[in-house]
């Protein structure tokens, strides 16, 4: 498909996730940008100083006034493109299509596969109004949740009614405010792309149907990305059957021979073509796998060894499953990964019951 309704798409990138500050309080000692939202609707961007400072957010009349939401202007602005980063035309273009005739698009992928790299190159080539929301843990409340949301549509310029989001008010309080955004995103002409990184770490139940509620009923002034490691539970078949999910998955997401020359040349690094092709297709086109080697292969004196040994016990790489993809398992699907991982090929066996 390019764009609704045919093919599916899918693509992914390593993410890094700002850590929350409780109770509306903290202090940032990198001494970046700070945006707090309140209850009522009020935003105000600060730069703190010294390690000790703390946002100062003026006091709202309502009940709302008392809860209070700091978020970190990095957790509402499209991620840096480094230098060593490859355009992938094919891939900015299956998003393109996919914003422009679907109300969803989906990029799903393993960890680093490229997701957000592949949007914040899109991004940075779209012309329309992009609002981006970086998510993590601590927005499983849908005040917090909410709060990014509305804070990054107002960063991208977008016009949100002062009725801030939902805070403690009960499901007649989500409602109104849901109904409010949602009156004012189907107006918008041109449409905005809110694009929500990491909602694979959100898994609360009121927040998810709230943003499902929100893309059923926003109509065409907006248009939703998601960026995850799995598929949102957001009624996919219905959009699947009526031709408005646009779908970029890890297959399309995996570099090609081309690709991965690319990347290697942008680290200096040169091989011969059977060697680029022994690595590709060793990485599997994983785009972290194949920039961790691009890393080790400009100071290795045996780039086909290398190559050969590239899942070593003490390798860059297997550190980084270790810990992005095995670590961040339940403890029982470790047990089971680790007592299958001695095998070459695992069949799925299903016993009468």
């Amino acid at each position: 498909m390019v764009g609704c309704g045919g093919k599916a798409h899918s693509f992914a990138a390593g993410k890094r996730r700002p850590a929350g500050i409780p109770n509306g309080r903290g202090a940032d000692v990198t001494g970046r940008s700070l945006i707090c939202a309140k209850g009522a609707g009020e935003v105000s961007i600060m730069t703190q100083a010294t390690p000790v400072a703390r946002p100062v957010v003026p006091r709202a009349k309502g009940p709302a006034s008392a809860v209070r939401h700091p978020i970190l202007a990095s957790r509402i602005t499209v991620p840096g493109v480094p230098d060593w980063a490859v355009q992938r035309p094919r891939i900015t273009k299956l998003i393109t299509e996919g914003t422009r005739w679907c109300p969803l698009t989906v990029v799903t992928g393993p960890p680093g596969a490229g997701k957000t790299m592949a949007l914040a190159l899109w991004t940075a080539t779209e012309p329309g109004t992009v609002a981006w929301a970086s998510l993590d843990e601590f927005d499983n409340r849908p005040e917090a949740f909410w709060s990014h949301v509305v804070a990054a549509l107002r960063q991208s310029g977008v016009t949100v009614p002062k009725a801030g989001p939902p805070a403690a008010r009960g499901r007649a309080g989500d409602l109104e405010f849901l109904l409010r955004l949602a009156a004012v995103l189907a107006v918008h002409d041109p449409p905005v792309t809110l694009v929500l990184d990491d909602l694979h770490l959100v898994t609360d139940p009121m927040v998810l149907d709230g943003l499902d509620f929100l893309v059923r009923n926003v109509g065409p002034g907006m248009r939703l990305v998601v960026c995850s490691r799995i598929d949102p539970p957001l009624r996919l078949h219905r959009y699947r059957g009526a031709g408005q999910l646009a779908e970029i998955r890890s297959s399309d997401l995996a570099f090609t021979t081309a690709e991965a020359g690319l990347l290697l040349a942008r680290h200096g690094v040169t091989l011969t073509a059977d060697l680029l092709e022994c690595l590709t297709r060793r990485t599997e086109g994983w785009a972290v796998g194949l920039r961790l080697a691009a890393l080790s292969l400009g100071s290795h004196p045996d780039p086909g060894q290398f190559i050969k040994e590239l899942i070593a016990e003490d390798s860059a790489l297997t550190g980084y499953l270790v810990d992005e993809v095995l670590s961040a398992q339940p403890p029982q699907v470790r047990d089971v990964l680790l007592c299958t991982s001695i095998l070459d090929q695992v069949s799925v066996v299903r016993w009468p019951a």
